[in-house]
């Protein structure tokens, strides 16, 4: 009879069936069941260690179970920063304590206010906020001049909210706290007329009321006379210009262009330096286009207009070298300060190449202060800890607020306080309520709990699971000597780290290929076998249905590739403020890894060589170099039965047992799922050979008893027999 060789292919032939039944059995279910139920409720690795149940269970799990007594030493483990070479865990040769280690997370986790990802992503979103306020001057200008035309009274114009919000903003009136009445008998006054009320109204935005009144031709009955418009086009445009210019608080394309527009138009009228520079307008947009300081004085601008470039001592020469002389070519002002006879102030190409220049410069001011607010940002968001250190740092709360385009003299602090703490997953929480969806983005940009204190931040992949992942690649990519790849290796990884603080859906993750790429390298796959449309539907699956597309994968690296992510079945993040020692993804592995040691250990009551061969194909994957087999009693069993080697070897210099491996081994090809059931069969049929299962009778048929008969030879016999 070959047992081991028949047996291990009738457990094998459909191993996660084989798994399914061990799992089934009452006393496995019993503890499985109990350990996915309670592990979640442990917080500390005294509570952990204390439930023998759990703790006994994991232990089971990871190979220990003969150490499960020894919770001193267990603690010790448990409390290791794996990060740190010189950890306890790092610094015992059996790597088994170094995967327990992993496998759970006692304060790993880092409470962070904000993570790179989300930081970028606020930035970001200024920016965007930015794009979005200067294209809505456009939108809101075009409704403008489109609109004013059909507006026939002064109630006409207050009753459409769009109207009225913008020609207040434009003369800078409140626009939130507006009174009818008031603003009917401002609309109605004659400002020609001393006594009108516009000319009567006090206070500091008395000139602004004024403005108003004279923008628009309303009679004291507060409608139009016949043949009078509401605003004649000079009106109109000053309106646009007025609400072009005091609505934003920054540069825009629309006031450039308004800029530009007012500069080429009156260029063309400008006779003397003198009529340039006391245009306010006209003087900004000559500082702006040849990047003169905005402090830069009338005088300063008018000497360098006026230079005499033929003598060497003039001031533009002097003063300011060749950007000076170029601003002063790019006009033709005599040095009396007269335009030269013939010539405009600036002809066509000088006129275009002060307006491309202006195109360039006109928000480079804008965008230097933009870009030291996103550093200071960048520099002291770390140092807040609350939501109180948020409100209190007003610079920092003030651009957060900017950001989503909130006014922070108008929000409640007690309001965004709210936001800031409120639970995304629960629909009826404070910022899922609101109408406005700014509220809820602004909440996902912060990882602050219901206490308003910073905690660990909800991320597509845990940061433990970020770092696994990333030094599984490197593995993989450098593994049996292939140290040349370390380098790119480690750039792809440092790639991962930084997205997948960004991530947010799966869309986002399955988007990018390099990401899609490295998530099916580092679990030993191919992406010609596993493409984005199949990990689509992996990630769809329900990992608590057993039914599930990805529970139904033979390949359990499928599933748990799935499981290592923090997706729900729609592909969003799952939302949560518990923080267990395990994650998904490690409560699943513990419990694949306790069945596959069930399984073993039943195995091996019958034939102990089941359970190595077990043992061995379920590690070989992890297997690196020759001192990884060296190192583990199970597995060098394995191989010094199958290639018929002496207990001895062991007593040899440890470098020339790993030559010996190597000599006999190539570990690169237990990679190959054929080529490692061929190695299996070979130590299936040695075992047998060498514990006399029967297979000696077997071999003496064919004349040779000698236990240096050939494997093929004894691979061909166990295949004969158990077909």
């Amino acid at each position: 009879m070959i047992s081991t060789f028949f047996d291990y292919r009738q457990l094998t032939t459909n191993l996660k069936s084989s798994l399914e039944q061990v799992g089934s059995t009452t006393a496995v279910a019993r503890e499985t069941e109990y350990y996915k139920a309670n592990i979640g409720k442990i917080k500390t690795i005294d509570e952990f260690v204390d439930n023998y149940r759990l703790f006994s269970y994991a232990m089971k799990a990871h190979g220990l179970e003969e150490m499960t007594y020894a919770k001193a030493f267990m603690k010790k483990v448990l409390e290791s920063d794996l990060s740190d070479t010189n950890s306890y865990a790092n610094r015992l040769a059996d790597d088994r304590y170094q995967k327990f280690a992993a496998a759970f997370q006692f304060g790993d986790s880092t409470a962070v206010t904000q993570t790179t990802g989300q930081v970028d992503k606020l930035i970001a979103e200024h920016k965007q906020t930015i794009e979005e306020q200067s294209d809505a001057i456009d939108t809101e200008n075009g409704y403008f001049r489109a609109a004013i035309g059909s507006v026939m009274s002064v109630d006409q114009l207050l009753s459409n909210d769009r109207m009225r919000d913008y020609v207040l903003k434009a003369y800078s009136v409140d626009s939130k706290y507006w009174n009818r009445d008031f603003l009917t008998k401002v609309l109605t006054s004659d400002v020609s007329d001393p006594g009108s009320f516009a000319n009567n109204v006090a206070g500091p935005h008395a000139s602004d009321y004024k403005a108003l009144a004279a923008a628009f031709n309303f009679n004291a009955s507060g409608t139009l006379d016949a043949g009078v418009a509401i605003q004649d086009a000079a009106q109109t445009d000053a309106t646009v210009e007025t609400y072009t210019f005091t609505v934003p608080k920054r540069p825009t394309a629309a006031a450039a262009n308004l800029a530009t527009n007012y500069y080429t138009d009156k260029i063309a009228t400008i006779t003397n330096v003198t009529e340039l520079v006391n245009d306010p307008r006209m003087l900004s947009y000559v500082k702006t286009a040849y990047g003169l300081a905005s402090d830069t004085l009338k005088s300063t601008v008018t000497n360098i207009l006026t230079s005499d470039l033929s003598d060497p001592n003039n001031y533009a020469t002097t003063f300011g070298g060749k950007k000076f002389e170029d601003i002063t070519k790019a006009f033709n002002f005599q040095p009396d300060g007269s335009v030269t006879s013939g010539l405009a102030a600036q002809d066509s190409t000088q006129i275009n190449g002060a307006t491309a220049r202006f195109a360039t410069l006109y928000d480079d001011a804008q965008e230097s202060t933009d870009n030291d607010t996103y550093d200071f940002y960048r520099t002291f968001v770390g140092t807040i800890n609350s939501i109180d250190d948020l409100i209190g740092t007003s610079r920092i709360y003030n651009f957060v607020l900017s950001a989503f385009g909130f006014d922070p003299k108008v929000e409640k602090k007690s309001d965004i306080e709210k936001v800031l703490t409120s639970d995304l997953g629960d629909p009826q929480s404070f910022a899922n309520t609101r109408k406005d969806p700014r509220y809820a983005e602004m909440a996902r940009m912060f990882n602050f709990d219901s206490q308003g204190e910073k905690s660990v931040p909800s991320l597509a992949q845990s940061q433990s699971a970020i770092q696994q992942i990333s030094k599984e690649y490197i593995v993989l990519k450098t593994r049996f000597g292939n140290t040349d790849n370390k380098d790119a290796a480690t750039a792809e990884a440092s790639y991962y780290a930084t997205q997948m603080q960004k991530i947010e859906t799966v869309d986002e993750l399955l988007g990018d290929p390099r990401l899609v790429k490295f998530i099916v390298e580092a679990k030993g796959l191919k992406t010609a076998d596993v493409d984005t449309a199949m990990l689509k539907k992996l990630f769809a699956s329900d990992l608590t249905d057993p039914k599930s597309f990805a529970n139904q994968q033979s390949d359990t690296r499928l599933r748990d590739l799935v499981a290592s992510f923090n997706f729900d079945v729609k592909g969003d993040i799952i939302q949560t403020d518990e923080q267990g020692i395990q994650s998904r993804a490690e409560i699943i592995s513990t419990e694949d890894l306790y069945l596959h040691q069930s399984l073993e250990e039943q195995s091996g009551e019958d034939n102990p060589g089941v359970r190595l061969a077990l043992y061995f194909a379920r590690l070989a994957p992890d297997i690196n170099n020759a001192y990884d087999i060296l190192g583990d009693t199970a597995l060098l069993e394995v191989f010094r039965t199958a290639f018929d080697l002496p207990k001895e070897i062991s007593s040899m210099d440890i470098d020339k047992q790993a030559a010996l491996v190597e000599k006999n081994l190539n570990l690169s090809e237990l990679q190959d799922p054929d080529k490692l059931e061929k190695f299996i069969n070979r130590f299936t049929a040695f075992y047998d050979l060498s514990n006399d299962n029967g297979l000696s009778s077997v071999v003496s048929l064919y004349g040779n008893t000698s236990t240096s008969i050939s494997a093929d030879t004894l691979l061909s016999i166990a295949q004969l027999k158990s077909g």
